[in-house]
């Protein structure tokens, strides 16, 4: 196995206290007092396809006086990699660091750093890992097994959303959303219209769609945990049994950190989900395992479907049932059709439920080539 992990994190706030305000931001004041000012990529640096950060100035009162702060959220593998498909690694923190201070530089953020980047506190963080299937599952069959999860105790949940078709599964908290969602249904959402996407600033990555979509049993389950607050991290620091003193963006950038997270919250998700129902004889799991028989065609999965449900009748007569079927058509026609059924595949629920933990475990880092994708 390599010795390359990755680091399950997609999107980033660092926060920085500063002493003068930087010349470069405008700003407007708030009925409470509050002046705040923003720059963000303009329309010709996001029309360039290379990906910017989101820059805030935030002045407030607070007791003791004011405290000032300038505030930088991005997507860390879309500003390395320009897509957050692929994921970073432990190794890429320095040249993470050279290319948002590049990337500042380019939209004008001209101010002297008092402390270099990479001790900059963490104010919000978004853990997340991209699970690969390539056996013909879907990721809306995976969500609905996920969404039968009695966790709504568990995590003190405010709202929940299972939407766009089964293609996301959102569990909102005051301090902490959990998404599940289909990433490659959500790239399509976003090239639709960016506000129907869950994710964010699309547009670096919208080349890989049309190839991402050659892939027929292709499937990418997105796993986030995003973590709101500096005291929800904290809380979760603890939840695993790591120190929660040090916020900085060097010490949370680590594939450890970001995989005990990720694990804490999948376990507790996975003890919670219904085993019984997996492998029983269903009929959504029938035209699951049909479906997956490499002879199936759209008229011997719905034969196949029609004679299970017959099948099932109370007090079901065969005999009966071909010699109707036979005198509406004509003599041996039961029989013909009885060729065309299809064997189920045996149900892989549990084995799809435990792939997404073996992945996290893991910790491969996920390359564009992983898709079969040459870019």
């Amino acid at each position: 196995m390599s010795l390359v992990k990755v680091v399950m994190i997609d999107t980033i706030r660092l926060i920085h206290d500063v002493k003068t305000i930087p010349e470069e931001f405008r700003f407007s004041k708030s009925k409470k007092g509050i002046f705040s000012g923003t720059i963000n990529p303009t329309k010709e640096m996001r029309a360039s396809g290379r990906y910017f950060p989101r820059v805030t100035f935030i002045k407030r009162p607070m007791r003791g006086g004011m405290q000032q702060q300038i505030s930088i959220e991005c997507s860390l593998p879309k500003l390395l990699k320009g897509n957050n498909f692929e994921e970073v690694c432990d190794t890429d923190f320095d040249d993470i660091v050279e290319r948002l201070k590049r990337a500042l530089w380019d939209m004008g953020v001209k101010w002297q750093f008092s402390s270099m980047i990479a001790n900059y506190k963490v104010s919000r963080i978004d853990y997340s890992k991209n699970i690969l299937f390539s056996d013909g599952v879907t990721v809306s069959q995976i969500l609905r097994l996920i969404n039968s999860a009695s966790i709504s105790s568990l995590m003190d949940i405010s709202a929940g959303e299972f939407r766009n078709g089964g293609q996301i599964l959102h569990l909102h908290t005051n301090a902490r959303d959990i998404v599940f969602y289909d990433k490659i249904s959500d790239l399509k959402q976003s090239k639709r219209s960016e506000k129907r996407a869950i994710e964010n600033d699309n547009r670096c990555q919208l080349e890989l769609l049309d190839y991402l979509q050659k892939k027929q049993n292709l499937a990418v389950l997105r796993f986030e945990i995003r973590l709101n607050s500096a005291r929800e991290i904290r809380n979760n620091l603890r939840k695993v049994g790591l120190g929660d003193e040090d916020l900085s963006f060097k010490r949370l950038f680590s594939s450890s950190i970001s995989k005990s997270i990720l694990l804490q919250w999948w376990n507790e998700i996975y003890n919670r989900i219904p085993k019984m129902p997996l492998g029983n004889d269903t009929l959504e799991n029938l035209y699951i395992g049909i479906l997956q028989n490499p002879q199936a065609t759209p008229l011997r999965v719905l034969a196949t479907l029609g004679a299970y449900c017959q099948a099932k009748l109370p007090h079901y007569d065969e005999r009966f049932a071909r010699e109707l079927f036979d005198k509406r058509f004509k003599p041996g026609s039961w029989n013909r059709v009885k060729k065309l059924l299809l064997e189920s595949e045996k149900p892989k629920n549990l084995k799809h439920l435990i792939h997404i933990g073996e992945t996290i475990r893991e910790m491969r880092p996920l390359r564009i080539s992983d898709y079969g994708i040459i870019v």
